[in-house]
């Protein structure tokens, strides 16, 4: 395969690293030679969620791929819907939880300031 793709089926899922839910990674900080932290695709279960932080020196971005939840930026609970592009500000405290009765998934990303 070139090195300009990845195959997602050939991804082996690993922990996400605040301890719920699984992720894909496509590239990983030590990969990179730009200010993105990763690229993964995450998933989490019925009712797993991710308890409340936040990232002083990073912005992250999710864009929701499959299921419903909640996410809770800055105080706001957001409900999640397929589609959804959203942008969590560096040093914003935010939190996830998968409300629905399938898999939640989403493809995220960071980008270091």
């Amino acid at each position: 395969m070139s090195n300009y793709c990845v195959d997602l089926k050939s991804l082996v899922p690993v922990d996400n690293a605040h301890g719920f839910g699984k992720k894909l990674v496509f590239k990983k900080n030590d990969e990179l030679d730009n200010s993105l932290t990763q690229i993964a695709i995450g998933v989490f279960q019925p009712d797993e969620s991710c308890e409340e932080h936040m990232h002083p020196t990073m912005f992250e971005y999710f864009y929701f791929l499959n299921g419903e939840g909640t996410y809770r930026v800055g105080g706001e609970d957001i409900k999640i819907y397929n589609g959804l592009l959203l942008e969590i500000p560096a040093g914003v405290l935010h939190s996830l939880h998968n409300e629905g009765i399938d898999e939640l998934r989403f493809l995220y990303w960071g980008v270091a300031i």
